[in-house]
């Protein structure tokens, strides 16, 4: 029953009673293993309304006005009243062993003695006070439950498996309330998303501005990689530890030009740091504007200022990248922020620590969106540590530039910027740097940082998309800057365009390859068409083969059609009158194969028929390589009579059954028959005992000897193909360039019937199912 209160509310004087927040319940739970959690059947409505105040819940209908007994939802002091009675009711067991969240009841234990005397006394006490539970909604005796939206076990937090379904089945937003409802549940669960402010701000950003909740949106490329990647993060959110008060803390920061991140660990008790939350910001823009030093310190204070209720009081390490910051407390004229920041971090005593960036790499991470990422990290000396200062020495003087270095940095970074010093210069407000170029020295611009990828973006997308190398020459006569060669090849390496129209070895962009087990005998058939071939006299225009895949015993008829009839009248009599049914047949997915004929006919004989990646021939390979042999011998065969190429279709049979199977081992005729062919013209026939043979005794015991050779045979070809396989395998896995692929990539689709000036390359596509092995279905974004 819904129930407009507005106008009650209005003149309400609201309870200063605020309701738990859901961060700081979570961080109670360390060291718990057991857990049970009670929901209040009806929570408001086992709440009396107080006598004198009922006729205030008046609402009318068609069939009169009523008034509630019991608390209604809507009253702007409901759930601070319901959640005051909670606290009233179990106060002497709040944050020692129970958690009450309005009517949402958790109660946690390190052993199962503890919980089961806590879970008694929390009952006994409901009982007391006669409020009563959804049995159907309880969990007792449980080492995870959810509550509140997360996951909760020993183990840490995680978000609810029903959030998480509702994130990943979110559709595209259309305007801005949806983008607002979109982020919002996101945020609820911004502890467990590495840099969430900088992967959500694409969208953030489309809530800007004055207008109506419904107005649409402009949705980039740029929106719908946010929005994806902000799925996929919840899908892999990682699993939180519960603090322990008892042990010290770590944070990492890290500043870019687009944020500020921060990651809190501790010691997980195997001598590894674990997370217990994250942090990130994003930059506005006058922060942006900040000096390095600076941003890296507003990391440090976004990290201090979440996590206060830990660090205060407490022995703690923070690790930055930035080197100048552990020297801060002895800096010579600090700036006023920098004065007024630190005064407000000192108050935590914390320790600060340098760690390179390369070994920072997670709060690094928060703080760069993903579009600055690849050229966006700044390596080895360039002046970030040198300070272009000014001076005036009289009025009807000029400004006069020069370099100066901190005071407060290390002296081995102090000696290589005196080092470096004078290979730079400030000329019409601009930093220039000395660079020889040959016999010659000349200066060149000195680029920063938030430049780069335009520059790159232009050089190499204004000159028809040329290679790094002419990328660098040209960039190197104009600007100058420390890691611009790699930056170069990251940025081209990510070029959508390049991507699309590169040409690179096939081999390097295929999968791993997944050897398939050997089946029983005449369990496994693989098919297909050979044609479109010449016209015969007979009338036969293709090939249809089919080759077992345990013994490699083929099959070929010559046919006068590639139609879904003839598929299945080949399976019945070649395959199921002679062999039996089959428990799988092998095709690719050419329509004759995918018909609705021969999908029923394989259901009815209870055959699974499989079907082969497209534009995959590999997968199909059995019959691909006979197809091979096949064709080769009909074109020796045939001396040019191409139109008689039918009638040769059993004498390349025979020749193929009867050679011997270089993976196998054996001819498919010995595998089959458990004896070698008697050819034209042999004069010894091994397989009869001529002088004996109407001895019964004697047949059977040559019977019995042929049938033992025969399974020996199979198994040793089995156990040699097994080998062949394993070892093709380790060949192509060396000479490929495997790439780990998950749901939610975007992916290109190598063009196999590109045209003309096509890409070579389509897509890109969504990732949204992985099959077995490494097949998984892609969609158009």
């Amino acid at each position: 029953m819904c129930i407009d209160y507005r106008a009650v509310n209005t003149l309400t004087q609201r309870l200063n009673t605020p309701l738990p927040r859901i961060d700081e319940c979570l961080d109670r739970l360390g060291g718990a293993k057991y857990f049970s959690s009670i929901d209040l059947k009806s929570g408001y409505h086992q709440v009396r309304i107080k006598e004198g105040d009922v006729a205030k819940t008046a609402f009318n209908t068609r069939y009169g006005s009523y008034e509630f007994l019991v608390l209604p939802f809507g009253l702007t002091n409901s759930p601070p009243t319901f959640q005051k009675m909670m606290n009233s009711v179990l106060q002497d067991y709040l944050d020692k062993f129970v958690l009450v969240y309005l009517d949402d009841i958790l109660i946690f234990s390190r052993t199962q003695e503890e919980h089961k005397e806590h879970l008694r006394l929390v009952l006994q006490r409901l009982r007391d006070n006669k409020l009563y539970a959804n049995l159907k909604k309880c969990h007792f005796y449980k080492q995870e439950v959810e509550f509140l939206g997360y996951r909760i076990s020993a183990d840490g937090v995680l978000p609810s498996k029903a959030k998480v379904s509702a994130v990943q089945e979110w559709p595209v937003p259309t305007n801005v309330q949806e983008v607002r409802q979109f982020i919002g549940l996101c945020s609820h669960y911004r502890r467990f998303i590495p840099g969430f402010s900088a992967v959500a701000a694409p969208l953030t950003d489309l809530t800007k501005g004055i207008g109506a909740k419904k107005r649409p949106v402009q949705w980039t490329e740029t929106c719908q990689d946010s929005f994806e990647k902000l799925k996929r993060l919840m899908t892999t959110a990682p699993v939180l530890l519960h603090p322990k008060l008892d042990q010290s803390f770590v944070i990492e920061t890290d500043a870019s030009d687009f944020g500020v991140g921060a990651v809190l660990l501790q010691d997980d008790g195997k001598g590894t740091l674990h997370p217990l939350a994250y942090e990130s910001k994003k930059l506005s823009p006058t922060e942006r504007g900040y000096p390095i030093q600076e941003r890296e310190l507003l990391a440090v204070l976004l990290a201090l200022r979440s996590w206060r209720c830990f660090v205060e009081g407490s022995d703690f390490v923070v690790y930055t990248d930035h080197n100048p910051l552990q020297y801060l407390r002895s800096q010579v004229k600090p700036t006023p922020r920098l004065v007024r920041w630190m005064a407000e971090i000192e108050m935590y005593r914390p320790v600060i620590k340098y760690k390179p960036g390369k070994e920072n790499g997670v709060p690094d991470a928060l703080s760069r969106r993903v579009e600055s990422a690849v050229v966006d990290k700044t390596l080895g000396l360039e002046p970030d540590y040198l300070y272009v200062t000014r001076t005036i020495a009289d009025e009807d003087w000029p400004l006069y530039y020069h370099i100066d270095i901190p005071n407060d940095l290390a002296d081995s970074m102090k000696q290589r910027l005196e080092r470096e010093k004078d290979k730079f210069f400030v000329k019409d407000n601009r930093v220039w740097r000395r660079v020889k170029m040959g016999a010659k020295t000349t200066a060149v611009l000195f680029c920063p940082l938030s430049r780069r990828a335009d520059l790159v973006a232009r050089f190499h997308e204004g000159f028809g998309h040329v290679g790094k190398t002419t990328v660098f020459d040209l960039l190197r006569k104009r600007w100058w800057w420390s890691t611009m060669p790699q930056d170069i090849t990251d940025w081209l390496s990510s070029c959508p365009q390049c991507q699309l129209a590169s040409g690179a070895n096939k081999k390097q962009h295929c999968a791993p390859m997944v050897p398939s087990s050997i089946p029983i005998a005449f369990s496994r058939w693989h098919l297909d068409f050979v044609g479109e071939l010449p016209l015969t006299q007979k009338g036969n225009r293709w090939l249809l083969t089919a080759v077992d895949f345990s013994t490699n015993w083929p099959i070929a008829r010559a046919v006068p059609d590639a139609t879904a009839e003839t598929v299945a009248d080949f399976i019945y009599e070649e395959i199921v009158m002679k062999f039996g049914c089959p428990t799988e047949i092998v095709t690719d997915r050419g329509a004759n194969f995918t018909s609705k004929l021969v999908k029923q006919y394989a259901q009815r004989i209870r055959t699974t028929h499989k079907l082969t990646s497209a534009f995959h021939p590999r997968t199909n390979g059995k019959c691909e390589r006979l197809n091979g042999i096949f064709k080769a011998m009909l074109r020796k065969y045939v001396h040019g009579a191409i139109h008689m190429w039918d009638c040769f279709v059993d004498a390349a049979l025979f020749a193929t059954r009867v050679r011997k199977h270089r993976t196998a081992g054996f001819s498919p005729f010995y595998l089959v028959y458990g004896r070698e062919p008697v050819l034209p013209g042999d004069i010894l026939r091994p397989y009869l005992i001529s002088s004996v043979a109407n001895d019964p005794r004697t047949v059977a015991e040559h019977t019995a000897r042929e049938l033992e050779e025969l399974g020996q045979a199979r198994a040793a070809a089995e156990k040699r193909m097994l080998a062949v396989s394993e070892y093709d395998k380790q060949r192509w896995d060396a000479a490929i360039m495997k790439v780990d692929f998950e749901v939610g990539d975007h992916v290109l689709l190598r063009n196999e019937q590109k045209y003309g000036l096509e890409y070579n390359w389509m897509g890109p596509y969504l990732g949204s199912h992985i099959h077995l092995g490494y097949t998984w279905t892609a969609s158009r974004k």
